[in-house]
């Protein structure tokens, strides 16, 4: 197929990750027809599960590695989808701003602590309740990292329109990640009544903005007009800044302007905790300057990719509508 014969179009963290995506998946669908053909299997082929792959409450402990295993385990077609899906669309435009092993190391460690953190509260949770049939529900997957990518979109791209269905509907990239974890809230408590997606998506969410805001690390290059993630090897003469302090990166401009007020007194309280205890390295006002310019940077190569992309659309509109032109007027002279 020519979708697969051109490589270039993949960035080269989509290409690892996607890899893994589907040797992750096919290892699962083989072991289980496997199963499922050696007989004396009374369960459905659907429910047959392979503990030492995926992430299951009551073998986690037996087989501590499905903790990253289990963030490629899909095991629906529509999970399967979803999940190339927002791997291929995030990790080719992230990859232009940080690097490839910046992005791959942000899937494996976002998911791998989401699902620690899933997987040790639901088993608490099971435990609580008595429910020894919660223990073997399968957990994992690509939710683990789909709120991270959101977080960081949110971080790239804040002032971003996304439009949709021609115009019909039209929000801002920073408003996205709150109106989709209040859809997974109401998910869980009204159709799923459970912890699920909720869990994991709020676990994800919260991960990946503590990790961008406070511990991720970019070489600051004054000769470069963009910054790295992990960029320290690109030029010795790169300074190296820890986290995002920008303002339009605060935890507060992730929800609605009416909840801002109330909010930033609790996530101050939080964040002045967090600093006494030595859990965070309290922001200098040098280091808020440095991450508001490079946010501007951000914003400033995003308008200019942007701006490529719709000079580019409106040149192949230009080329087809001359051509459809030149197809009439040499019709019409042949008649």
């Amino acid at each position: 197929m020519a979708f697969l014969i051109k490589s270039n179009m993949f960035a080269r963290s989509t290409k690892v990750l996607l890899g893994t995506l589907y040797a992750v998946c096919l290892a699962i669908l083989l072991l289980k027809m496997q199963r499922y053909r050696g007989g004396g299997e009374t369960e459905s082929f659907h429910d047959i599960q392979i503990p030492y792959v995926q992430l299951i409450p009551r073998y986690t402990v037996i087989y501590p590695w499905v903790i990253c295993s289990s963030i490629f385990a899909e095991i629906t077609i529509t999970s399967l989808i979803i999940s190339t899906i927002v791997l291929y669309v995030s990790t080719k435009y992230v990859e232009k701003f940080w690097g490839y092993r910046e992005v791959i190391k942000f899937v494996l460690l976002i998911g791998s602590i989401t699902n620690l953190i899933t997987v040790l509260t639901t088993i608490v949770f099971n435990l609580m309740r008595g429910d020894v049939g919660g223990m073997d529900k399968p957990l994992g997957g690509g939710i683990s990292y789909y709120f991270g990518f959101l977080v960081v979109l949110k971080q790239l791209i804040p002032e971003h329109n996304i439009i949709l269905f021609q115009g019909l509907i039209n929000f801002r990239a920073k408003h996205l990640p709150f109106v989709l974890l209040v859809a997974v809230s109401f998910w869980s408590v009204v159709v799923s009544r459970s912890l699920y997606p909720s869990l994991p998506s709020l676990g994800s969410f919260f991960t990946s903005y503590i990790y961008l805001r406070f511990f991720q690390k970019f070489s600051m290059d004054p000769l470069l007009p963009v910054t790295m993630a992990n960029g320290g090897q690109d030029s010795v003469n790169s300074s190296v800044l820890k986290g995002d302090a920008s303002n339009t990166f605060s935890l507060c401009e992730f929800f609605p302007s009416v909840m801002k007020p109330y909010l930033a007194v609790v996530f101050d309280k939080i964040y002045d905790l967090s600093c006494f205890l030595g859990l965070i390295t309290p922001f200098t006002e040098d280091s808020i300057e440095q991450s508001n310019l490079r946010a501007q940077k951000r914003q400033e190569q995003a308008n200019q990719v942007q701006k490529s992309v719709a000079n580019s659309v409106a040149e192949r509109r230009r080329q087809v509508a001359l051509q459809v032109i030149e197809d009439r007027i040499s019709r019409n002279e042949d008649h």
